[in-house]
């Protein structure tokens, strides 16, 4: 038998899911070899926007929930053949040579090129899903058997009914990488080359460019960097880092596992300390949720 039923509109339980998606951060580091470059990086997400829709199967349904990356520092490192210029004879003698042409090595350092690419609030992804409330009893580990409810609430840790938004399925889609990164990674690769062939004299650097053609385009050809940027930093964020199953996994445990949406205390408060007299609290036996598409309804049984 229900004792009580709370009803929140589907307004008032988007209200509730806006705190929940605000309240979402996390970030990961870490770098990894991925065949002729290796990679790190340094990722934040947080959620923005995103639109709740009450089903009448009582289930949930959220959708256009931005993934906002920020920061997102990524430091691709190349590692080119060892190349020697220089070092032949300029003037032959019969005695010997009487001038040498200056040796350079460039290319000895692992990696030889160091390219940081600060993309943060460039790239978004958006994730939608379906999911049900599922409630669950949480008693404090700090909680001593010995406590009662009120030793438990002055010690700022009482048993509470707590709500979770289990996903049903979760659908990830890259949907935002901005113009400006093309053009942020072309500048960073012609940066690294300048900084990497700094040192050598002119007559060098032409030798260079002449041996191996443009320095800026063989990087982008052992980066296997296409035409279309996109494209390829989707690949390298999605596939060789595995940004985007690392924030979906993330998401669906901060809503399933890690964060209720909300909770009350049980024994629920009636009435608070007032003077000598002890605060009033009803103890709730059992807590059904039940969704339609106009309204959350929550129905509780009072225990003895």
């Amino acid at each position: 038998m229900n004792h009580l039923t709370v009803a929140a509109s589907e307004r008032a339980f988007s209200e509730l899911f806006n705190g929940f998606r605000d309240n979402f951060s996390a970030a990961t580091s870490g770098s990894k070899d991925a065949g002729p470059f290796t990679v790190g990086w340094n990722v934040g997400i947080r959620l923005e926007n995103g639109s709740v829709d009450l089903q009448a199967d009582n289930s949930v349904h959220i959708s256009e929930l931005d993934i906002v990356y920020d920061p997102l520092s990524l430091n691709l490192g190349l590692d080119i053949p060892e190349l020697c210029i220089g070092g032949f004879c300029i003037i032959p003698t019969p005695f010997g040579c009487a001038l040498t042409a200056p040796r350079h090595c460039i290319f000895d350092e692992d990696p030889d090129v160091s390219i940081p690419l600060d993309i943060g609030g460039l790239v978004r992804s958006e994730i939608s899903g379906a999911f049900r409330l599922k409630s669950k009893y949480f008693i404090d580990p700090a909680r001593t058997p010995a406590m009662t409810n009120l030793d438990a609430e002055d010690a700022g840790i009482p048993n509470q009914w707590e709500f979770f938004l289990d996903p049903i399925w979760l659908d990830i889609d890259l949907i935002d990488i901005a113009d400006t990164v093309g053009a942020i990674l072309d500048q960073a690769v012609e940066n690294a080359v300048d900084a990497l062939l700094s040192f050598l004299p002119g007559w060098a650097r032409d030798l260079v460019s002449a041996i191996l053609g443009s320095l800026v385009d063989l990087i982008r050809a052992v980066l296997d960097i296409v035409d279309d940027i996109d494209e390829w930093l989707s690949n390298l964020l999605g596939v060789s880092i595995g940004i985007f199953d690392f924030a979906l996994t993330l998401v669906a445990d901060y809503f399933a596992v890690r964060n209720p949406i909300f909770g009350f205390e049980d024994p629920y408060p009636v009435l608070d300390y007032d003077g000598l007299l002890i605060p009033v609290k009803i103890p709730i036996s059992k807590v059904d949720i039940n969704v339609d598409d106009a309204e959350m309804v929550l129905s509780v049984e009072i225990g003895a």
